[in-house]
């Protein structure tokens, strides 16, 4: 799999690159993302369960369980405006995002934008646990649901769908009332999601 930069002014961390880089790979700079997944840093994601994701394409569920253990599904908001943030514990820039993307949820949830963030690895590379939702969700003064990928880690739905198109965390996607996929890029962009959103409110 290509491996995404990490950026000069927010790097992750050194062991991270030294568990992930094969030795004497460079780094290219594209700020705000870290490269994906860590689980299988150097093969081709291949999930049984998706492909990757096209614009104007139905999206892809997501199944799994929210910080209050219930279960959850993508699919749960279709008729909304869907905002997906696919994230790894381990990624610094994922942790930084929380706050904007948070603001997104309380400034346009009123307005029909459902907010979801899918966590599909933990600090190690592992699965997200229960535990681990509710430490993102507490930790970060998170009130938008987050979930886990109950499909597994490294080719499961969200990181072969989404992540499989970008090879970057975090993945933010937008999805239309419909359940189709209207944009999807590595890394926030606020001032580009943002107008996307207004515009997909507004359609």
């Amino acid at each position: 799999m290509k491996m995404k930069a990490f950026s000069q002014h927010g790097p992750c961390s050194a062991w991270l690159m030294a568990a992930i880089l094969p030795a004497g790979m460079a780094l290219a700079q594209e700020p705000g993302t870290c490269p994906g997944p860590l689980a299988v840093p150097d093969a081709a994601v291949a999930s049984p369960l998706a492909a990757p994701v096209r614009l104007g394409q139905p999206a892809a569920d997501i199944q799994g369980v929210d910080a209050t253990g219930a279960r959850i599904n993508l699919a749960r908001f279709k008729g909304q405006v869907i905002l997906l943030d696919v994230s790894t514990m381990w990624c610094v820039f994922c942790q930084e995002d929380t706050a904007p993307i948070q603001a997104l949820y309380r400034t346009y949830g009123p307005k029909g934008l459902a907010v979801v963030t899918c966590l599909t690895e933990d600090v190690n590379g592992a699965a997200v646990t229960l535990a681990g939702l509710r430490q993102w969700t507490g930790t970060y003064h998170l009130t938008l649901p987050v979930m886990n990928d109950a499909s597994g880690v490294a080719d499961g739905v969200a990181e072969t769908a989404y992540v499989g198109v970008t090879d970057a965390f975090p993945t933010l996607v937008l999805i239309d009332r419909d359940f189709k996929v209207r944009y999807i890029q590595g890394g926030l962009d606020l001032d580009e999601v943002t107008a996307r959103i207004k515009a997909l409110l507004a359609g």
